[in-house]
């Protein structure tokens, strides 16, 4: 499972975050699209679409450290990147979190964290 987070200020005025949730190859995505306001806007199903494009050796496993993240709609499609790749927590579920830069039709900060790479 992956989460990113888009600071306030990276994307425009329209809108504060953009989520995805669910594993990556599993078919599933969701995305809310968080107005200026503060409303929450839900997208469709499998609006949002993620690819990861690099990973790298990470505390003895493979980890996504950049992503394509697209939602046509909102007219996002960014390359994310991690700031910090090892930032890897080992704890009793363990996973990977830590701050990102994105560019692309946005630029911008940001947060990802991920799951299940056990």
């Amino acid at each position: 499972m992956a989460t990113f987070d888009a600071s306030r200020d990276s994307i425009r005025d329209v809108a504060r975050k953009v989520y995805s949730h669910g594993r990556i190859g599993a078919g599933f995505t969701s995305a809310t699209w968080i107005k200026a306001d503060g409303r929450p806007q839900p997208q469709a199903p499998g609006a949002l679409r993620v690819m990861p494009l690099e990973t790298a050796a990470v505390a003895g496993r493979s980890v996504p450290i950049r992503w394509r993240v697209q939602l046509p709609e909102k007219e996002v499609d960014v390359t994310t990147r991690a700031l910090n790749p090892q930032a890897w927590m080992d704890t009793r579920f363990p996973y990977w979190e830590g701050p990102i830069r994105f560019e692309g039709s946005h630029a911008g900060r940001g947060y990802l964290e991920m799951t299940g790479y056990e």
